[in-house]
């Protein structure tokens, strides 16, 4: 006797594919074996009804950004001299010191302080260019 056809909205007709290292589908097919599913049940089980920890990011406010783009640019100016040169200048380690003085300041003020991640596509997209100004509005992405 053949199984009961399901009603059309319990039918699963829609697939969903993603891809894995094979460290990672060993990891998911071990998980399932272990919670007595299909790799697919078990996928499908974490993806609906699973936590999904979301990590932290820092956001600068935009004039600790500038800063700290300014100092690179200083930086990496003195990393230039001392490649060509061969040589350290004597300014790497004030320039050095200043970077952490600021940074440690910044961050007893509470300047650096910790925001809920958008995820990866959406960091990407709110990336700040350090050749854009902050006060020049942002231009849509395609």
């Amino acid at each position: 006797m053949p199984r009961p056809k399901k009603d059309t909205d319990e039918r699963r007709s829609e697939a969903l594919a993603f891809r894995l290292t094979p460290a990672e589908r060993l990891r998911v097919e071990h998980a399932a074996i272990e919670a007595g599913l299909s790799a697919s049940e078990y996928a499908r089980e974490q993806t609906l009804n699973g936590r999904i920890v979301m990590e932290q990011r820092i956001a600068l406010d935009p004039a600790v950004f500038d800063q700290l783009r300014r100092i690179g640019v200083n930086l990496n100016q003195l990393a230039r001299i001392a490649n060509q040169s061969k040589q350290a200048p004597p300014e790497l380690a004030r320039a050095c010191a200043a970077v952490e003085e600021f940074l440690m300041r910044e961050l007893d003020a509470g300047s650096l302080r910790p925001t809920p991640s958008p995820g990866p596509a959406a960091a990407a997209r709110e990336t700040v260019s350090a050749s854009r100004p902050a006060d020049r509005p942002r231009e849509p992405r395609p």
